[in-house]
């Protein structure tokens, strides 16, 4: 008895009406669904596993918009964000997770649950897949490409709360529809490929270029059999009509009216030169052939080469669907990337969409070997020879195949990543001749390649699960034991107030905690990672009041202060709780106008990790820190009052100098400065003569003492 891979084989070989003739033939649908749902079962337990062994957010800053959005739907606020109104379009997935942050107040079990609910959502791409391979490569064959299409890297978006966990199953669903439609020509096999498309482009807009990429689909599959060109026309008129018309008026709203498109709005006012859009382009390619496992695309640009794959019945669908989807997510997220600035990386999971037909597409040709020939062998080659043009890693975050290749590439050959990725892609075009030469059946076929693109992306997947999961627990270690603290401490809302930085660790800060209900600011913004929603600046007057800009609401009576350089103490303050990790709380008596006691300015930010866009490895918070040099003090007081300084020697002797006198700091042990400041509004500075932390003092304490009657202020 023959497979269903050899029955296929005998059916789509010989002359075109008999290929077409045994497109059209079903296969045995075997064990039914038992196979697929065992294979997304696994998949979705491992899976979960991992995303839930991440303990914080690693992507920004999606990660923080969508749970934000759905936090605010949740409580009845509308698409805002502390107050500002984000205009969402795409928001099918923020849709999907809002009940879940709706049902549980604790903001880290709806973080979890949104990751589990993602997880599964994520693994629902082995259905299409599975759904099509049936059909192109038989039961066993099938099962296989269900198994690769939760392989890669893709899958660590399961640990995100991203809309491509409902964006990459719905995506794979329109493509692998659109290949089953071109394989039936005629009637309303095209709506499902449709209707999936434009759920997708709901889920994330980005997406809507799978729509040209549908109408393009069509009219390969027209043109690439020319005796049945007629036919096919006819019976694809109605798709091609609905596909293109809605491009072209999706074309020209986005031209219109670019709001439409949410965050890509300004997408149409980009103008990079044209070399730009080429390299990001190609950049984008190469990030597409890594993260399928660099063997799927290039086959694919093989097989695009000859007659013969593009008249198969199997594998011309495939190519009709593939390559004009490749051709829209690459050129569009080339075009993107040229014009935002920002991005100064490849951006993997732009691209991600098309890597499982990719995958399917290589197991269809290894199950004919007649379609391996010699020119597909041979480009395939010289596409992984190309690959020694691959620029370095940029941001291994955005990165992650290509990174996880290059990195377990160099620690066992010390290659940089264009070289190991060019030699990989040589060794399993290699390993490719070597199946075909072995004239193996279709199955065995099958299973072989299959076998190879498994080692690949298992390889890709551990070291870049590895790395992500680390850096989230670094970060983790300098964060509160509860992530919820500031909730949990303020009892009430809280305004983050803020003089010279952005802290590392407030985004996580404002992801797990709801209180933090305003942002104060300096005129000029506050440096460091961009703050999120609306922000009201501030200043302080001589007379020591805060004063906030007009329009911003109330005052809260409770401040947040967790710059890693600065230190504010209020007057009225009745109650203050501090974690040294993040900063402090401070309550003030309600009521009362907001009023400073003391400011400083610190030499030496607070330890943070710095998170490598290129190595797995964190800057721990032990680093040598680079200092300035002067230590600038604002006071205000009712009546003369000592200042108390004392430093922790660091084991160098160093000297501080404070109102035009020099004073020792010791190596060990402790060393206190004390000096007067005059009633009312005065200011300070203290003149290190460091400008690192290594071997340095360190500032442990300054203290008010106005007669025996101490205030620390730091």
């Amino acid at each position: 008895m023959s497979t269903g891979l050899d029955a296929q084989a005998a059916g789509t070989s010989g002359d075109p009406a008999r290929q077409d003739e045994g497109a059209r033939r079903p296969v045995r649908r075997g064990a039914g669904w038992a196979p697929v749902l065992a294979v997304y079962g696994v998949a979705a337990a491992v899976y979960l596993v991992l995303a839930l062994r991440v303990p914080l957010p690693v992507l920004f800053p999606d990660e923080l918009r969508y749970a934000h959005l759905a936090r605010s739907l949740a409580d009845g606020d509308g698409t805002t964000w502390r107050g500002e109104h984000l205009g969402v379009v795409a928001a099918l997935y923020v849709y999907a997770i809002t009940p879940l942050w709706a049902i549980w107040h604790s903001t880290v079990d709806a973080y979890h649950a949104s990751k589990v609910l993602g997880v599964l959502l994520l693994c629902t791409q082995v259905v299409p897949v599975w759904l099509l391979g049936r059909e192109l490569l038989g039961r066993r064959g099938a099962v296989l490409a269900a198994m690769l299409s939760v392989a890669g890297t893709w899958m660590l978006m399961g640990a995100g709360i991203v809309t491509e966990v409902l964006a990459m199953p719905l995506a794979v669903g329109s493509m692998c529809a659109a290949v089953w439609a071109l394989r039936r020509p005629g009637g309303a096999r095209w709506a499902p490929a449709l209707g999936l498309a434009l759920l997708a482009c709901w889920a994330r807009i980005q997406l809507a270029v799978l729509l040209p990429a549908l109408t393009a689909a069509l009219v390969l599959d027209v043109v690439r059999r020319p005796e049945l060109a007629r036919d096919r026309l006819r019976a694809h008129a109605p798709a091609l009509l609905a596909t293109g018309a809605l491009s072209a008026v999706g074309l020209v709203v986005v031209l219109v009216a670019p709001s439409v498109t949410g965050d890509y709005a300004g997408i149409v006012s980009l103008r990079p030169s044209l070399d730009r859009i080429v390299h990001k382009t190609a950049l984008q390619l190469g990030e597409l052939v890594t993260v399928s496992g660099l063997l799927p695309v290039l086959l694919a640009a093989g097989a695009a080469t000859t007659r013969s794959a593009w008249r198969d019945e199997r594998a011309g669908p495939l190519l009709a669907v593939f390559w004009p989807a490749v051709i829209v997510l690459a050129g569009q997220s080339g075009l993107f990337l040229a014009g935002f600035t920002p991005a100064v990386s490849g951006i993997q999971r732009y691209v991600a969409y098309a890597a499982p037909l990719a995958i399917v597409l290589a197991l269809v040709l290894a199950a004919d070997r007649r379609l391996l020939g010699p020119r597909v062998l041979a480009i395939a080659g010289l596409g992984g020879v190309l690959l020694l043009a691959r620029p370095a890693i940029a941001g291994l975050g955005e990165e992650r195949a290509a990174w996880a290749t290059a990195y377990r590439a160099h620690q066992l050959l010390g290659l940089r990543i264009g070289p190991a990725l060019a030699l990989l892609a040589l060794v399993l075009v290699g390993a490719t001749i070597a199946i075909v030469a072995r004239s193996w059946a279709p199955g065995r076929a099958v299973a072989a390649l299959a076998t190879l693109l498994l080692a690949v992306l298992a390889v890709q997947d551990q070291a870049a699960w590895h790395q992500m999961t680390t850096t989230a627990r670094s970060f983790r270690t300098q964060l509160p034991s509860d992530l919820q603290w500031i909730d949990h401490t303020a009892r009430g809302p809280v305004a983050l107030i803020g003089l010279t930085q952005n802290a590392p660790q407030y985004e996580d800060l404002e992801f797990f905690n709801r209180d933090i209900a305003a942002v104060y600011v300096p005129p000029a913004g506050l440096p460091g990672r961009p703050l999120r929603g609306h922000s009201c600046t501030f200043r302080f007057l001589t007379s020591g009041v805060v004063d906030i800009a007009p329009g911003c609401g109330p005052v809260p009576n409770r401040f947040l202060i967790a710059d890693p350089a600065a230190a504010i103490t209020f007057q009225d303050e009745t109650r203050s709780v501090a974690d040294p990790r993040i900063g402090r709380i401070a309550t003030l008596v309600p009521g009362r106008v907001p009023r400073a006691r003391a400011v400083l300015i610190l030499a030496c930010p607070r330890p943070s990790p710095i998170y490598s866009p290129t190595s797995p490895d964190i800057v721990g918070t032990d680093r040598p820190r680079v200092c300035n040099t002067t230590v600038s003090g604002s006071v205000w007081l009712g009546a003369p009052t000592d200042v108390v300084v004392t430093y922790r020697g660091g084991g160098d002797p160093h000297a501080v100098v404070v109102a035009g006198v020099r004073h020792a700091i010791a190596a060990t042990g402790t060393t206190t400065v004390r000096f007067r400041a005059p009633a009312g509004y005065s200011q300070f500075t203290l003149r290190q003569d460091w400008t690192s932390t290594a071997g340095a003092p360190r500032l442990a304490a300054v203290v008010l003492d106005a007669g025996g009657r101490r205030t620390p202020i730091l």
